[in-house]
């Protein structure tokens, strides 16, 4: 083959090669414009300012952006996840788990009232998991307007009662008649109850706890026992579907 030809094909494919780095190159992500990106997200929607923790990536394991956050008012232990997507008509959607943060004393407070109404002497601590919850979700929603069903917003309620309050009382009735008052206002999720030695009940603590460290240093009465409010509006207890009792 002619040394010029060939030299002129090496030419086109180097240039070929170039083109092609060049394009992948100006597709890279901008990890600090995508962080920038989902806190003016926030603050437009919550209308507060937010602190970036840790930003990763869409990679083969997870197809969206992830953000961990905490708003600049409360602290690190306040953190939620911020999800980016990359859709196909070009648009980046942003969701956001924020409003469990923002919720959850409301939230607390209402439960406290439930089950106020059947213990004296009790600790609640509500969590709403990982991930984003639905869009449509704001400071301005409130606990009434949560629940839809065909939406994923459910709750993790871990509730401590001291052994003398429990006293004459059946555990498994109590959480039934807890979990009626709670479809009536239409709260979903899952509920534990651990009975608390009197004499450690003081030292609990407010907020999630290390249960199984606790379990060890026998703070607790034998075993937790629980109910869930479906999705569905339905009372489980013990793999069953059971009545609400009161």
């Amino acid at each position: 083959m002619n040394p010029c030809k060939n030299k002129f094909i090496l030419s086109l494919l180097s240039i070929i090669i170039l083109w092609g780095v060049s394009g992948c190159m100006s597709k890279k992500p901008n990890p600090e414009a995508i962080k920038e990106q989902m806190l003016a997200h926030l603050e437009e929607k919550y209308g507060e300012e937010f602190v970036p923790i840790s930003l990763s990536l869409s990679d083969w394991a997870y197809s969206y952006d992830r953000l961990q956050a905490y708003p600049k008012q409360g602290s690190e232990q306040d953190h939620f996840e911020v999800w980016g997507t990359k859709m196909e008509d070009g648009s980046y959607h942003i969701s956001d788990g924020y409003f469990g943060i923002f919720i959850r004393p409301q939230y607390e407070a209402a439960l406290s009232e439930v089950v106020s109404g059947t213990y004296d002497d009790f600790k609640l601590y509500v969590e709403f998991g990982e991930g984003v919850l639905p869009d449509r979700l704001t400071k301005d929603t409130t606990i009434a307007e949560i629940y839809r069903p065909d939406e994923n917003f459910s709750s993790e309620t871990v509730i401590f009662v001291k052994q003398s309050s429990v006293e004459g009382k059946d555990v498994e009735a109590s959480l039934r008649q807890i979990a009626g008052k709670m479809r009536e206002q239409k709260m979903v999720g899952f509920v534990r109850l651990y009975t608390v030695v009197d004499e450690k009940y003081d030292s609990i603590g407010s907020g999630p706890q290390n249960l199984s460290a606790l379990q060890d240093e026998g703070y607790f009465v034998g075993d937790y026992t629980s109910v869930m409010v479906t999705p569905d509006m339905r009372i489980r207890q013990n793999g069953e579907e059971v009545q609400a009792d009161g």
